[in-house]
């Protein structure tokens, strides 16, 4: 386990204050939030690049704080990968176990896996200078990985790769994992990068610790606005618990003028009738109704009615915005493609869609 307990940091007028983390071992833990939010901050007071204000740093139950980098057991990825450029691959390589004086039976045959797995060996005796993105890359995660420590921190490491071969290293990151077992916390801003690798996610926003869980809590049920912004999701829209129905296990919100009832477990808390919350609904949990078609009994009362005002193509999927009449408010649809094809959908077309009350999500 490794735990932040109590971290004060400052960067000039930048503060994190109170800071307190958990981090289980054998998983990759993803920080995720925007830039300026404080994620590299973290990461390099946690490898003793950076002193910090107040607060403990323990790793497997020892304090670490005090230790120069080099005895943290602790491995680091930045964002430009630090190579020694005068330094051949292999050297590259052995230099965290030289730094420790570690040799023998067992380093030598972690570092031939590396080796192998990371698809290396033919660049042992290569200069950095003379290797492409993602073979730098590959290097730079072997070096880290040689000394097999208890953390490996990578501070976004891909954000300057193309499309292709980020995909390429984040599958290479994921299959390294499986096999070696490593904890990692992995520093990131990219929404697709952070549910694709990480275990769970910490929402860091303006130094403070929004919401921390595995990923599907906290893409799909997001417990503060600020996170909800900060992951594009659009559907929010203010109400107020009018009532709640225990013995149906439901609460009514009002909602555009309308009453919603969704499950009182949709929520991050309990909410007492009266408490102004903001309804989130996934665009692509928003049904468009075709005329003519049996309707289920339970989408009746969340029916409605309105225009299309815009339709983009985002190459996977159809985005269709509506508003709905006599509303002061639109609402954003993604349509799979062969869905949007059976329909028919043009700009201007006046339809009625449906939202299922599962779908709501409901934050205080």
């Amino acid at each position: 386990m490794i735990e932040l307990r109590n971290l004060h940091l400052r960067a000039g007028a930048f503060r994190i204050e109170n800071l307190n983390l958990e981090i289980k071992e054998k998983g990759i833990h993803v920080l995720l939030g925007p830039t300026g939010s404080g994620k590299t901050l973290i990461l390099e007071s946690i490898i003793g690049l950076r002193r910090f204000q107040e607060g403990k740093i323990f790793i497997g139950g020892r304090e670490i704080q005090d230790l120069p980098p080099e005895q943290r057991e602790i491995s680091y990825v930045p964002q430009d990968l630090a190579l020694f450029p005068h330094l051949t691959v292999k050297q590259n390589l052995l230099f965290g176990l030289r730094a420790q004086k570690r040799s023998g039976g067992d380093s030598d045959a972690h570092l031939g896996h590396l080796i192998e797995a990371l698809k290396i060996g033919h660049l042992l005796e290569r200069y950095p200078q003379g290797l492409s993105g993602g073979e730098k890359q590959r290097v730079a995660l072997g070096r880290a990985l040689a000394p097999a420590p208890r953390l490996l921190l990578l501070d976004e490491p891909l954000a300057a790769l193309d499309p292709a071969l980020k995909s390429e290293i984040q599958q290479l990151l994921i299959s390294l994992h499986r096999s070696l077992q490593f904890t990692a916390l992995h520093v990131t801003h990219d929404l697709d990068e952070a549910y694709l690798l990480g275990d769970t996610v910490i929402v860091l926003i303006n130094g403070k610790v929004e919401q921390r869980g595995n990923k599907e809590d906290v893409f799909l049920r997001p417990r503060t606005v600020p996170t909800a912004q900060f992951l594009g999701l659009r559907n929010l829209f203010p109400g107020r618990v009018l009532r709640r129905d225990e013995r149906d296990g439901l609460m009514v919100v009002s909602f555009w003028g309308r009453e919603i009832k969704i499950p009182a477990d949709h929520t991050a808390g309990s909410l007492a009738p009266g408490i102004e919350v903001i309804l989130y609904l996934r665009p692509e949990e928003v049904l468009v109704l075709r005329e003519g078609k049996p309707i289920k009994e339970s989408l009746r009362p969340n029916i409605l009615m309105g225009e299309i005002l815009r339709i983009l193509d985002r190459g996977t999927h159809r985005w269709v915005l509506f508003r709905p009449l006599g509303v002061d408010g639109h609402l954003e649809i993604n349509l799979p493609n062969y869905v949007f094809r059976n329909l028919a959908l043009k700009e201007g077309q006046k339809i009625r869609v449906a939202m299922r009350r599962e779908s709501f999500w409901v934050i205080p």
